[in-house]
C-alpha cells in the first residue's frame, strides 16, 4: 500500500522571489490588485511593500534593507521630484541593484491613462493627475481599499490597455513571469 494520498493537492512553490516596493499606499493597494489578478500561478512569488513616501533616495536604501532573499528588487516611484533627486535616486538604485519604474509625472497619471484611451497626461502636474483621479474614480478615502481597484481596474480592461500603456504592461510582465 502506498503512503502518499493520491488526492492530495501538491504545495504550490515560486519558482522566483520579486520585491515590489511602492513610493507610498497608492502603489502598494495598486500592485495588491495586480498581483491578485496575474501573479496567482506563475511561479512568481510577489512582495509587495510600501515605502511610506519620503525622499526617492530613502526609498531606495529601505527597499535595499527590505529582509528576505528576493532574485528582483523593484522600486516603484514617481517622477514628479526635482531633477537632481531623481538622477541621485537613479544611480543609487544602479549601485544598489535595484530595478527603477518611474510613473510620469505620477501614479495617478498612469492610472488616468489606463482608464482615459488615447489621452496622455505626462505633460500634467502630479497635483492635477492626484485631485482628477479622486474627483472622478476613487475617493481619498477608498483609495486603502482593494476593492475599489478591483471595481475600477477589472481584469478585461487592463488587458486591453496593457497595450497602449508602457508602465502597466511592465507591471504585468514582471508579475505573470
Amino acid at each position: 500500500m502506498s503512503r502518499t494520498n493520491p488526492y492530495k493537492k501538491k504545495r504550490r512553490s515560486a519558482s522566483r522571489t520579486l520585491l515590489m516596493y511602492g513610493e507610498g499606499l497608492g502603489e502598494e493597494m495598486f500592485l495588491k490588485h495586480l498581483r491578485g489578478l496575474y501573479s496567482y500561478d506563475s511561479g512568481v512569488a510577489v512582495t509587495i511593500r510600501n515605502g511610506k513616501g519620503g525622499t526617492a533616495t530613502n526609498i531606495i536604501i529601505n527597499a535595499v534593507n527590505e529582509p528576505g532573499a528576493f532574485d528582483r528588487r523593484i522600486v516603484i516611484l514617481d517622477n514628479d521630484k526635482s531633477e537632481q533627486e531623481m538622477n541621485c535616486a537613479r544611480t543609487e538604485a544602479r549601485e544598489k541593484g535595484i530595478e527603477l519604474l518611474e510613473n510620469s509625472p505620477c501614479l495617478e497619471a498612469t492610472l488616468l491613462a489606463i482608464l482615459r484611451a488615447g489621452q496622455s497626461f505626462s505633460g500634467k502636474t502630479s497635483t492635477w493627475c492626484k485631485r482628477e483621479f479622486e474627483s472622478n474614480y476613487l475617493n481619498k478615502k477608498k483609495r486603502t481599499e482593494l476593492d475599489g481597484y478591483s471595481r475600477i481596474f477589472p481584469k478585461t480592461i487592463l488587458e486591453t490597455r496593457r497595450v497602449h500603456v508602457t508602465e502597466l504592461n511592465i507591471l504585468i510582465s514582471l508579475m505573470e513571469g
